[in-house]
């Protein structure tokens, strides 16, 4: 097995993240709002990606947004779970691509849940494991 890494700011690495992917999560601010503050960088696991198309219908402008659900780190004991998103946009001056912060949903005494963020990020470390053809 080789460690295949991208390194960079999230615009450019989040669209190449697959499930299984272990991502080391860089903040360059924090919610003070938050509870738990986690440390920088944060250690995540890609759980699950969802791809949505966005038309004129259901957004603004037309693209598509990409969920990535994380597991969240065992010292927070706030968020149920983690999810980043990455939109790219189209309109009349060409493509735009943003990213939100890294956002949570938790439990709020126990029978409603809450959603916010955990910071920005600015940064973002993937790290794959690939199969090399030595190792076949």
């Amino acid at each position: 097995m080789v460690d295949e890494q991208l390194d960079g700011p999230p615009v450019a690495v989040l669209p190449d993240v697959e499930t299984g992917d272990e991502l080391d999560l860089y903040f360059d601010r924090y919610n003070e709002g938050y509870d738990e503050t986690p440390q920088s960088p944060v250690t995540c696991t890609a759980l699950s990606i969802e791809t949505k198309e966005l038309t004129l219908e259901n957004a603004l402008l037309p693209g598509t947004l990409r969920s990535i659900t994380l597991t969240v780190p065992e010292d927070d004991d706030t968020a149920n779970e983690y999810w980043i998103e990455h939109r790219t946009e189209y309109d009349e001056d060409g493509e735009r691509q943003s990213v939100s912060a890294l956002l949570y949903e938790a439990d709020l005494l126990g029978t409603m849940t809450t959603t916010g963020d955990v910071g920005h990020i600015d940064r973002v470390v993937v790290h794959r494991e690939v199969e090399s053809e030595s190792d076949e």
